[in-house]
């Protein structure tokens, strides 16, 4: 199939997605470039719609999820290199539990093994008492909020290696420097010890920045309408996989990079002379 022969209009028929409302910029778009399959009457949403709904989608779970890795991930981080053997030793279980099972597999764990676990409550699904009802009722509702939750905890098992590589290390001069001026070991880790160690480290938390992007697609498999979701559906319905893929991939690229470009920004901020990465 020749370029010349690809309906770039697909982008403005109607989908099969009649939960949203017309949105002005999508049919402005289609009246623009002239489509012949835009049809102002139709009643359900074009898909360049859905797929601008699905973009918004993959980068609020994006965010919240890579919140939820960094709070968590640093907070395992610091575990793993407390003296306390016992906080130690938790903290080296999560890593090595989370960071060793593919995301799909812990998915699926949270979508239908961990209700299991759980007491009995009510299912507004089935209106009877099941194990993990609340549970059940928040994935079918809120299937983004499990999906944030579970993507978060996968990273987060990333990230807290990350940081324990970070803390290790920070010279023990300054380590030392810090318990000698009086602080205790928090206030030794809040004010010297992590500054140092999130400088050393921030190069690849930005690789995870956009691993947890890049992974959110994933979401998909809990029915989580992000953009690839979208893409996939329209691909299904359409047949237009190339035209598809053409808009896909700038894209990833575009939000890729502008994760780079931010979290490069963000470095040279922090970024002290002589100290850590970016230092001069």
């Amino acid at each position: 199939m020749s370029v010349g022969s690809l309906n770039w209009t697909a982008y403005c028929l109607p989908s099969n997605e009649y939960s949203l409302d017309k949105a002005t910029w999508a049919e402005s778009v289609c009246k623009a470039i002239g489509g012949a399959s835009y049809s102002p009457v139709a009643d359900a949403p074009t898909w360049l719609q859905l797929l601008g709904s699905g973009v918004w989608t993959m980068l609020w779970t994006s965010l919240l999820a890579f919140a939820v890795a960094f709070t968590l991930g640093s907070i395992i981080g610091i575990m793993r290199t407390v003296p306390n053997k016992a906080i130690s030793f938790i903290g080296t279980c999560y890593v090595e539990l989370f960071r060793n099972i593919p995301l799909i597999v812990q998915l699926f764990f949270w979508a239908f093994v961990f209700p299991e676990l759980l007491p009995l409550s009510l299912s507004t699904g089935s209106g009877e008492m099941v194990s993990g009802g609340w549970w059940q009722n928040l994935l079918n509702d809120q299937p983004a909020a499990i999906g944030v939750f579970a993507l978060g905890l996968y990273t987060a098992a990333r990230i807290a290696e990350q940081v324990r590589s970070g803390i290790n290390t920070v010279p023990t001069g300054q380590k030392n420097a810090a318990y000698a001026i009086g602080l205790t070991q928090a206030q030794s880790y809040r004010y010297v010890i992590l500054p140092v160690a999130y400088r050393i480290v921030w190069p690849t938390l930005t690789s995870e920045a956009m691993n947890i992007f890049k992974n959110s697609a994933i979401l998909y498999a809990l029915s989580v309408l992000n953009f690839f979701a979208y893409t996939k559906t329209m691909r299904e319905e359409t047949s237009q996989d190339i035209v598809i893929l053409i808009l896909s991939t700038p894209v990833y690229l575009i939000i890729t990079y502008s994760i780079k470009y931010i979290m490069a920004w963000i470095e040279k901020r922090m970024s002290v002379p002589g100290l850590g990465s970016g230092g001069k």
